[in-house]
């Protein structure tokens, strides 16, 4: 098992790995991830000049968190994209609620 860590626009390398690697990390078969990608469930972090998509470690949790919600609670994929908007606007309220606490002290 072989991974492609491409370097970052800065140069450093930003452990980004290509459709292969995103999918043997996720579980999900790449067909399936660049279905999500199109749907806009997962965001493509970097895109070389042929256009293979690159993915961060961001991009393979919610991979991983696609696949739980398919897989094991049996979710259709529109509740699936429900639950992480759900996911999404919970984390920005407490990403705000942090730093408005933060700025009360």
């Amino acid at each position: 098992m072989t991974y492609t860590i491409v370097p970052t626009r800065s140069g450093t390398t930003g452990g980004f790995v290509d459709l292969e690697a995103a999918s043997e990390l996720s579980g999900v078969h790449p067909e399936m991830i660049l279905e999500f990608t199109r749907a806009r469930m997962v965001t493509v972090s970097w895109q070389d000049r042929s256009g293979n998509p690159y993915f961060d470690d961001e991009a393979i949790y919610r991979l991983r968190q696609i696949e739980h919600l398919r897989n094991q609670e049996r979710m259709q994929m529109r509740t699936v994209r429900l639950i992480l908007e759900l996911m999404d606007r919970t984390e920005t309220a407490e990403r705000e609620l942090r730093w408005l606490r933060e700025r009360l002290r």
